[in-house]
């Protein structure tokens, strides 16, 4: 990761945590121990894991007429991690 990313990254990451430090489990939070700002994510990789299983189970047993992409909007499950 270059320099300018990780710069932008941090950035975000902190306008990130002053829109929302005041809201319960939202946005990122500041660790002390490792100075850095953290983005909340829920469930970890075994939510993610599921979900993508979930999601491509439900593709292969659609019914319906289905082109290239089609099987991404079937089941987002991008937008059941938040």
């Amino acid at each position: 990761m270059s320099y300018r990313r990780s710069q932008e990254r941090n950035h975000r990451l902190k306008k990130l945590y002053n829109e929302t430090k005041n809201s319960y489990g939202a946005g990122a939070w500041y660790d002390e121990k490792k100075r850095r700002y953290i983005k909340y994510s829920c469930g970890g990789r075994k939510y993610k894991k599921y979900l993508k299983k979930i999601s491509s189970k439900k593709a292969r047993k659609y019914k319906g007429d289905m082109r290239h992409c089609d099987y991404k909007r079937i089941f987002d499950y991008w937008w059941e991690l938040f």
